[in-house]
């Protein structure tokens, strides 16, 4: 059902992605150029400060671990003021490189639980299970 390798994402040290994170990236924003180049300049921004700073982003408002998933090792990186409310999520391979796993936007809860299910999938191919 999902990609299993992981790839490392251009420009960066330490960020990794799941092979079919860019697709869902691609799905998120469907024809949307525009809004796709302007949200993705702030994703590689924090993407940026997360490769630089690792786990130590948790204290910023746009980083947030994810509560009430059956993995504890969730992350989601979100746009507090976005209109779209994108959201990315992803895990730490180790205390300084990210892996990321999904995209979506969240329009309810239901949004936010498939993409945790989606990405809890994600994980669980990648650890073999």
């Amino acid at each position: 059902m999902y990609d299993t390798e992981i790839q490392k994402l251009t420009g960066f040290n330490r960020i990794y992605q799941a092979e079919c994170f860019p697709d869902e990236v691609d799905k998120m924003y469907g024809k949307s150029t525009g809004d796709k180049k302007r949200y993705l300049k702030w994703l590689y921004t924090w993407l940026s400060i997360l490769d630089s700073d690792g786990m130590n982003v948790l204290n910023l408002e746009q980083f947030e671990q994810l509560k009430g998933t059956s993995n504890p090792n969730l992350y989601a990186i979100r746009h507090p003021h976005s209109q779209i409310n994108e959201r990315y999520i992803y895990i730490y391979a180790d205390e300084e490189s990210s892996v990321l796993l999904t995209a979506f936007k969240e329009k309810d809860a239901a949004d936010y639980q498939l993409a945790i299910t989606r990405a809890e999938h994600i994980v669980a191919e990648l650890e073999g299970e």
